[in-house]
């Protein structure tokens, strides 16, 4: 995959060249005077061979926010920077759908203790000013 472009689905734009791999990341350069080399997780990139390109999900915003790999490569906080974990693909090994559906169950310490119904949802307080007129 080394030389082919980068390109953001975001805005279908030219971000940069592959230019090494390194586990499951690519090495992206970025910049045209002041070049910069940043990771990408492989698994948010589709190869197409034919056109030479590699099409992320990831915006260019993100990947230029994450850590450079100029000087040296940080796993772990390249890793946290996309919110992966090295063993699960996602940090805590928990995806957010599942992080909400156990605070909803209250198996949470945060939420010990605290009822199951919300006095301040919408639907309570309209029951309340309906009963008292």
């Amino acid at each position: 995959m080394e030389g082919y472009d980068l390109i953001t689905a975001v805005d279908d734009k030219r971000w940069g060249t592959v230019v090494g791999e390194d586990g499951d990341f690519l090495i992206v350069e970025h910049g045209t005077l002041r070049k910069h080399r940043y990771a990408v997780p492989k698994a948010s990139v589709e190869t197409y061979p034919d056109e030479q390109e590699v099409r992320t999900t990831l915006s260019g915003e993100l990947i230029g926010e994450s850590p450079a790999v100029d000087d040296g490569f940080d796993r772990d906080a390249v890793a946290r920077h996309y919110g992966l974990d090295e063993t699960s693909g996602l940090a805590g090994g928990e995806t957010a759908t599942a992080e909400r559906a156990r605070i909803r169950e209250g198996s949470d310490e945060e939420t010990a203790g605290l009822p199951d119904e919300s006095p301040a949802l919408l639907g309570d307080r309209l029951s309340d000013v309906r009963e008292e007129r």
